[in-house]
């Protein structure tokens, strides 16, 4: 498993915290920015399952959720559970880089959040 490859970007001017990137500051509309990535682990803000998947998706139902992560980046991601039964908001979850689809091109991976919690 590797650490997630996201970079999100904090407003010079004002704070803000940005992911993914915009021109300006959705706060103050400053253009200044600063990288930032996401530190520690995160809680699960909310979550849903998604039944009627499309074409090259292998599984029967995929579940996703925001998370917020210690240094407050909030990120979408694919959770790795079985059911929405094992989730609960406010848990505490582990980011991942790992594939999230397998294509004709070759493998795309993307961030899942691993809960920590049962």
């Amino acid at each position: 498993m590797n650490e997630p490859a996201l970079t999100a970007y904090r407003c010079k001017t004002c704070g803000h915290i940005h992911y993914p990137f915009h021109d300006r500051c959705l706060e103050c509309k400053g253009r200044a920015f600063e990288e930032i990535h996401p530190q520690g682990n995160a809680r699960l803000l909310t979550y849903t399952a998604i039944f009627n998947l499309p074409y090259g998706f292998d599984q029967q139902s995929l579940l996703l959720g925001i998370a917020e992560f210690e240094n407050h980046i909030k990120a979408l991601g694919q959770i790795k559970a079985q059911s929405v039964n094992q989730l609960k908001v406010g848990m505490t979850v582990r980011a991942v880089w790992e594939p999230i689809r397998t294509r004709p091109e070759g493998v795309v991976f993307g961030l899942k959040f691993e809960p920590l919690e049962t």
